[in-house]
């Protein structure tokens, strides 16, 4: 277990390690980061798909890659395999997909024998919707299990070859439907006669289909089941692969996001999507639900229904005010909040629910004229012992001027076990001693707090059990010529390593140079080279970086006079600027924070959105009250 989790770890920090952004403003984004994650496109037609496959860079498309895209129809009752091969920069354009309006898509490569795939993507009316694929994507950024959408076959390695397993579930109530008649139809090559052979599901929802390797070559198949009176379900049309077993869910009912059935459902080594924990949808819109409502289905850490528990519904307005309503969940663990009123241009709402102690919260997203929302969450019971939790660190250092260093300090945990881990409120993650301008990495943003000048982050979240939380920081300090490293983890280190400029030195016992790769990084005029510190354990961590460049005294006192003498400038600029062109500035700068904030994914980027929205209107309204007597303002 250790082992394993070791060696990925490894690779997150050696794919983390590579991208050091320089702390003083936003560098080239790393399309690994945005790998698999979908992103609506109003430039994209409606009812389009347009995926793109990356080697690894912008600079590397993967031309020629052939891209898989996995279709489910909003009722379940459609489902098909399309491919198509990437052209111009690595793109693939999926067109024509009305039927699938409202339904679910994933797509998915294979590179170089790596497969990489997306989360799951809604099929729009209202917009297409762009997702990138590529090579080597940090682990936990894009789904990593094989499980296919409802009604596409996928190869199962539990079953013979020449074997056949159709799970057949309700979305609604979780649970595997017995006794439904499964039919495979069987239509033999060059148009003949479809055959028909029928087994009844047992009692976890499945039906089993064996000798398939005796049916002749190039034979086309599919399966159907009728799981609503007159409504039948059917899966793509597939051929046999006699070489191994295959597996094909079929589902219907409410929560239609979800991607397989249940786990820890107690239906054993025998259903096919019992390979790992259920992956949790992002929220979606539901035009089956009416406008204003929002269905929220609770489950637990075996994918069981959380019943009787309070869930509240908290609608933040960009100015920062917050209406909440409460709610129950049913035995079922849905609760259904109706009435709700819509955030459309005002705000957007998030879902939280207190388990065992712990604050639970779902993404931000919006309540429009669409529809209902439909969202699930996942809660666990609680532990605050910090040996549960393994950790790793690496640190780089970047040379800034006037003495100072750049420091990217990446963390990640994992945390064994069952139970989440949650110490309660008020754990800091600190930087070194004297850090200052500390930022929140990106990818961290789900895990940690910061406020704007402390030089600590809290988490803000539980860490669930086994998932790798990125608790990364970015932070300058001050030296002398050199930096002395003293830092104690909060918890247990498995690895510790640091990556250098190959003119400074380092004074570590116990630290060689390191043999893992470092993706390039472009606009650097010097070579990187990473080293293992060897130091593990819960005690401090504390070694020596020299070699670092000393700012000139005489060009120091050039540049604060020089400086002194720009804020004058500067000063005097702002005092001779006109009201018309600040209100004409700050109006520029909300539309862009409104346009940022469509693209904002997770809650604390959102929240420091609308907290910058909150003060431009602010602003706005200043502007508005300084207005001679007479006129009149109002907020834009």
């Amino acid at each position: 277990m250790i082992r394993s989790w070791l060696f990925t770890l490894t690779l997150a920090l050696g794919v983390l390690g590579g991208a050091s952004p320089a702390l003083a403003g936003p560098g080239m984004p790393d399309p690994r980061q945005m790998s698999g994650i979908p992103r609506p496109d109003p430039q994209i037609p409606a009812g389009e798909i347009t995926v793109r496959v990356l080697r690894g860079s912008f600079d590397e498309p993967a031309l020629d890659a052939v891209v898989e895209l996995e279709l489910r129809s909003s009722n379940g009752q459609i489902a098909a395999l399309r491919s198509m091969t990437a052209g111009n920069q690595g793109r693939a354009h999926f067109r024509d997909l009305g039927p699938f309006v409202g339904g679910q898509a994933v797509a998915r490569v294979v590179l170089d024998g790596e497969t990489i795939r997306s989360q799951q993507i809604d099929v729009r009316s209202d917009n297409g919707t762009a997702v990138m694929l590529v090579k080597g994507a940090a682990p936990g950024r894009s789904p990593a299990q094989e499980v296919s959408l409802p009604g596409i076959v996928f190869d199962f390695d539990k079953t013979p070859p020449g074997t056949l397993m159709v799970g057949v579930f309700d979305l609604g109530s979780r649970k595997g439907l017995t006794g439904t008649e499964v039919q495979l139809v069987v239509t033999p090559p060059e148009g003949g006669e479809p055959s028909i052979r029928t087994v009844s599901t047992g009692d976890a929802g499945q039906a089993t289909f064996e000798g398939l390797a005796e049916i002749p070559a190039g034979s086309t198949l599919q399966v159907q089941a009728e799981l609503e009176e007159g409504v039948p379900y059917r899966s793509q049309q597939f051929i046999v692969d006699a070489s191994r077993g295959q597996a094909v869910v079929l589902a219907s009912g409410g929560m239609a996001a979800a991607s397989g059935p249940p786990q820890g459902s107690g239906q054993g080594e025998g259903d096919p999507h019992a390979q790992g924990r259920q992956q949790i949808p992002p929220p979606q819109v539901a035009r089956d639900l009416p406008v204003g409502s929002l269905q929220i289905m609770v489950i637990d850490g075996a994918d069981q229904p959380v019943a009787d528990q309070t869930v509240t519904v908290v609608k933040k307005d960009f100015s920062g005010t917050e209406k909440r309503f409460e709610f129950q969940t049913n035995d079922q663990g849905v609760a259904l909040a109706t009435d709700l009123p819509l955030a459309i241009n005002d705000g957007l709402y998030y879902v939280g629910v207190g388990y065992d102690g712990a604050p639970y919260t779902s993404p931000f997203f919006g309540l429009d004229k669409r529809g209902g929302v439909r969202l699930a969450m996942r809660v666990w019971e609680v532990t605050s012992d910090p040996s549960v939790a393994k950790s790793a660190v690496q640190w780089e250092v970047i040379e800034a001027e006037n003495d100072k260093a750049q420091v990217v300090q990446v963390y990640e945990v994992l945390v064994t076990g069952t139970e989440a881990f949650w110490p309660g409120e008020g754990m800091q993650i600190d930087g070194l001693p004297g850090a200052k301008g500390m930022v929140v990495m990106r990818g961290s943003e789900d895990w940690l707090d910061h406020e704007e000048k402390a030089p600590f982050a809290t988490l803000s979240h539980p860490i669930p059990p086994g998932e790798v939380a990125a608790l990364s920081l970015g932070y300058v300090v001050d030296h002398d010529g050199s930096i002395e490293f003293e830092w104690t983890p909060p918890f247990e280190v498995m690895e510790s390593a640091i990556v250098l400029p190959d003119s400074h030195e380092l004074e570590a016992s116990g630290s060689k140079a390191s043999d893992r790769e470092l993706s390039e990084q472009m606009g650097l005029d010097y070579v990187r080279v990473p080293y293992e510190l060897g130091q593990k354990g819960k005690g401090t961590i504390g070694f020596r970086v020299t070699g670092l460049r000393r700012t000139e005294q005489m060009f120091r006192w050039i540049g604060i006079g020089g400086g002194a003498v720009l804020a004058l400038v500067l000063l005097v600029g702002v005092q001779l600027r006109s009201r018309g062109d600040t209100r004409a500035r700050l109006l520029k700068r909300r539309d862009e924070l409104l346009a940022a904030l469509e693209t904002r994914r997770t809650r604390s980027q959102r929240e420091r959105v609308i907290a910058a929205l909150d003060r431009v209107y602010h602003q706005l309204d200043a502007l508005a009250s300084e207005k001679p007597a007479g006129t009149s303002g109002s907020r834009a």
